[in-house]
């Protein structure tokens, strides 16, 4: 089972421009499409759920933030920002 991340935005996504940010990010991070709700969704498997796959966690946060998208931590409703990145970490890191 994978731990899973929500993305989402209140306008618009342009998925041609996002997906070429994010490529060259992922290599243990499984993205896919929500465009109903103009949203990303992300998952860790299991078994990859280290240092280096929170690692591009953050760095994909990062780039969702140049396309004006939130990002949530679906297993406790979280929203990953400066003050709660460490403590999902905890979670993400420690579950496995």
């Amino acid at each position: 089972m994978g731990y899973t991340f929500m993305a989402e935005s209140p306008k618009a996504v342009d998925w041609a421009a996002l997906h070429g940010a994010v490529k060259p990010i992922r290599k243990r991070v499984e993205l896919f499409p929500v465009p109903a709700s103009n949203g990303l969704g992300f998952s860790v498997p299991q078994r990859q759920r280290n240092e280096l796959a929170w690692e591009e966690i953050t760095q994909l946060v990062d780039v969702l933030k140049k396309f004006e998208m939130d990002v949530y931590d679906l297993s406790s409703g979280t929203k990953l920002g400066p003050d709660t990145l460490e403590s999902v970490k905890n979670v993400f890191i420690a579950e496995c």
